[in-house]
């Protein structure tokens, strides 16, 4: 029996898929991302859009990843870029938008028990006609920026490493530790420490690892990675993050020790979620 893990680094198979492409690949999506990010966020720091230029140069930053993982797959590899996504002949939004809220949920209800737990931790502070304009970049730019980065470490880097070793564990480890590189640069790693803050970005890219192996396909992935995404810019606001957006809440300070607690407890429940029945019926 193919289990769907297997049947979705297989994928890694179509188009030309020697060794040496996928190694320069990953050689060209490198500078495709650090010389062309710094060019679209240049080009987009011109833009006359008020408050929101600097969100949206951020994000520009981050689609030319977009951009060249979907080139490299199709020219390089010369297989579609829905194959990084899943075997079906099409892509499942609805799994997408599934993904998407249940994550919003736990995530919320984390930030709910947190502010009981630490009263004034949490601070109202929405003004409307400076929302108003971050809730329509971010509902256009921010599942593009997480699909971005889904496609390259959950889909390309995954199954690259998935044509070494076919074992699962393998890949998920080998994406997530990669995951986790660029997101050191973050704010919140200087003001918070190295070693607690990689612990965090390596627990939520194993967590979307482990649910696009066990689900053999990337929506569930790209919506949770959106739906966290949107929750922060829009909802609950912390400083010292990487995006300086007018939420509906604000947080003084990250706790980087209850936000990884409850990431793992967050990514248990995600998997029950959506795979308990499965598993109980296996």
């Amino acid at each position: 029996m193919i289990t769907p893990a297997a049947r979705y680094l297989a994928l890694a198979d179509e188009g030309r898929s020697a060794s040496w492409r996928y190694l320069l690949g990953i050689a060209l999506l490198v500078p495709i991302w650090i010389v062309g990010g710094v060019y679209a966020y240049t080009v987009a720091m011109q833009l006359p859009l008020g408050a929101v230029t600097e969100f949206v140069a951020i994000n520009a930053s981050v689609l030319m990843l977009l951009a060249g993982v979907v080139a490299v797959t199709a020219l390089l590899h010369r297989r579609s870029w829905r194959t990084l996504v899943t075997p079906s002949p099409r892509v499942d939004w609805y799994r997408i938008l599934q993904g998407a809220a249940a994550w919003v949920v736990l995530a919320a209800l984390f930030c709910l028990v947190e502010s009981l737990l630490y009263p004034g931790r949490y601070a109202w502070s929405f003004e409307l006609w400076r929302w108003l304009p971050f809730v329509a970049a971010a509902l256009l730019l921010t599942p593009l920026q997480c699909a971005a980065e889904e496609l390259v470490f959950r889909g390309y880097l995954m199954q690259a490493a998935g044509r070494l070793c076919r074992h699962p564990v393998v890949p998920a480890l080998f994406s997530s530790a990669v995951f986790t590189l660029p997101h050191l640069y973050n704010p919140e790693v200087a003001a918070y420490g190295l070693g607690i803050m990689a612990a965090n970005y390596f627990a939520m890219g194993l967590l979307l690892a482990v649910v696009t192996l066990r689900d053999g396909r990337l929506e569930l992935a790209i919506g949770a990675h959106a739906g966290n995404n949107l929750l922060l810019v829009l909802f609950v606001h912390y400083e010292d993050s990487v995006f300086e957006t007018p939420s509906v809440f604000t947080a003084g300070a990250l706790d980087p020790v209850y936000s990884l607690v409850t990431l793992l407890l967050g990514a248990i429940l995600f998997y029950v979620w959506f795979f308990g029945k499965l598993r109980a019926r296996e």
